[in-house]
């Protein structure tokens, strides 16, 4: 394809907001360009490639899969024909210490029974928790359930009506548990489901998805482990067959997506963005700006403080980074002998929540068998990411941006022997003897490689202070005709709530279009 210097839209970095922008405003007739800094599409969401290992990136499963078919509908597209998904089952294999391990089966009935064995006493617990759960998965999947309205209805007074009528029955299910799980943290409301400290544990870690301890993470993420029994899906090929599917349709409706295309800078004229400086001394011009990278990138490096007034610049610095996740990739000469696509390795309850504080917090590294780790062998599901009879195997970990005694790049192949060790000595007997090589990406890695401030894989920090309004708008209104989706906006980070800023940006933008 023919390269162009003059655009409709210029979006900055193909992730998956980015991607879903650049494809849904293409479809509208405009003439728009996607800018990726690296070799390869997806940003976090998206794998590696060490000689044929090929780990993720950082997203590593699908939720939520009816919004993938909302995003395909809007495009006009059919899902299946872009990308195959595979069902998870089981959802986890539980490590608890080294005396303890759970397999996590998806069938309920199944998990009920795995409640039982750990402790009689919270069947009941368990039984409710499904039933409150179950109340809000179908609200919420009832208002994705009807068909998708035109791109620039989407975000609007009318599809809202439409929804909360979809909803409107399932709703009324759903209210009184959201209104109690809404105000608390998730440890208060897993722990009014489950007394067993360790059945607290089983559905009470994935906090880490949200970047944030359990006192801290809002209680609506204590529904996390019912969406694994729901569904959690692997896409055939990794997680980057999802953006390279979006890229695709991106091409086919005629977007450019240009990799190893580092931008420089925003260009800004009379307080209105008017293109973009490649760091090659290119300049694109467009009529909007999209950025889909980190809000402090966006604004502080791209925009530059120049031209921001003073109090936003001290309010971009001073919204909190989600945590990093941190992540050591083992490239296995045998098969690891995983008895699921993931195994939580996970501590007693006291030492799990003390870690946040202990040291976390204090810029301190634990002792490696102390941390809780998320185990991820994506060649249990998918051969292809692995060279035959071999196995690729990654452990996200919590540690902190900034180490109080030492530098990341003086300790971090020493610390990911550490944790090598740990996972062999709690869940992969032998496993360190099949290692062919290991690769460390500490958070400052991240920074570098992804362009993402202190490692924050989820943008910003989620919690009640920097959700809803207090995230940054789709529509700046420090800069004019410039843009945001991603994972700083609404309504956060992760894979399907990116694809949703995507499409409500662009659906913004479509109504404004013309008043440009």
């Amino acid at each position: 394809m023919e390269k162009q210097s003059r655009y409709d839209a210029i979006v900055i970095g193909a992730g998956i907001g980015g991607l879903t922008s650049a494809s849904l405003l293409a479809k509208q007739g405009l003439k728009v360009v996607v800018l990726e800094a690296l070799e390869r599409v997806g940003g976090c969401c998206s794998n590696y490639d060490f000689g044929g290992y090929k780990p993720e990136v950082g997203a590593v499963f699908i939720i939520l899969k009816d919004l993938y078919k909302n995003y395909f509908e809007l495009i006009g597209r059919r899902l299946e024909d872009y990308v195959d998904f595979k069902l998870l089952d089981p959802v986890y294999d539980i490590v608890i210490e080294r005396d303890e391990r759970y397999v996590l089966p998806r069938d309920f009935a199944a998990m009920e029974e795995v409640v039982r064995r750990i402790n009689p006493g919270d069947v009941d617990g368990y039984r409710r928790y499904c039933r409150d759960a179950k109340a809000i998965f179908d609200a919420q999947k009832a208002g994705l359930d009807f068909p998708m309205p035109a791109l620039k209805d989407v975000y609007s007074f009318k599809t809202l009506m439409k929804t909360l009528r979809a909803v409107n029955t399932k709703a009324l299910a759903a209210l009184p548990v959201a209104a109690r799980m809404a105000p608390r943290n998730m440890d208060r409301v897993i722990r009014s489901y489950f007394k067993d400290e360790r059945l607290q544990l089983i559905f009470g870690w994935e906090n880490l998805y949200a970047a944030l301890p359990a006192h801290r993470a809002n209680g609506m993420f204590s529904l996390m482990t019912y969406l694994g029994h729901e569904g959690y899906y692997y896409p055939k090929g990794g997680m980057i067959a999802i953006p390279q599917a979006m890229a695709k349709i991106c091409g086919e409706y005629g977007a450019e997506v240009r990799l190893n295309s580092a931008v420089k800078r925003i260009m800004v004229k009379n307080g209105k963005a008017t293109g973009v400086e490649m760091t090659t001394g290119e300049v694109l011009e467009s009529k909007v700006v999209i950025s889909n990278a980190h809000s402090r990138v966006t604004y502080l490096n791209l925009v530059g403080a120049a031209n921001l007034p003073s109090w936003a610049v001290k309010t971009v610095r001073r919204q909190p980074c989600s945590i990093p996740a941190p992540t050591i990739y083992l490239n296995l000469k045998e098969k690891v002998g995983a008895q699921a696509h993931f195994t939580i390795l996970l501590n007693r309850r006291r030492k799990f929540d003390d870690l946040w504080w202990e040291f976390y917090d204090r810029g301190l590294l634990y002792r490696a068998d102390d941390g809780p780790m998320m185990v991820s062998v994506p060649s249990y599901s998918d051969e292809g990411l692995a060279p035959e009879g071999k196995d690729t195997l990654s452990a996200i970990y919590i540690a902190p941006y900034k180490l109080k005694y030492y530098e990341w790049e003086e300790i971090a192949t020493d610390w990911a022997w550490e944790l090598a060790h740990s996972i062999e000595r709690r869940a992969f007997p032998g496993l360190t003897a099949k290692i062919e090589s290991i690769e460390s990406v500490p958070p400052t890695r991240l920074e570098r490689t992804l362009n993402v401030p202190e490692g924050a894989f989820f943008g910003l920090e989620m919690n009640g202070t920097n959700m809803g309004p207090f995230r940054p708008r789709y529509r700046s209104g420090l800069v004019g005709n410039l843009y945001l989706t991603g994972q700083c906006t609404n309504p956060g980070g992760g894979v399907p709530m990116v694809m949703t800023s995507g499409i409500i940006m662009s659906s913004i933008l479509m109504q404004n279009w013309n008043k440009l």
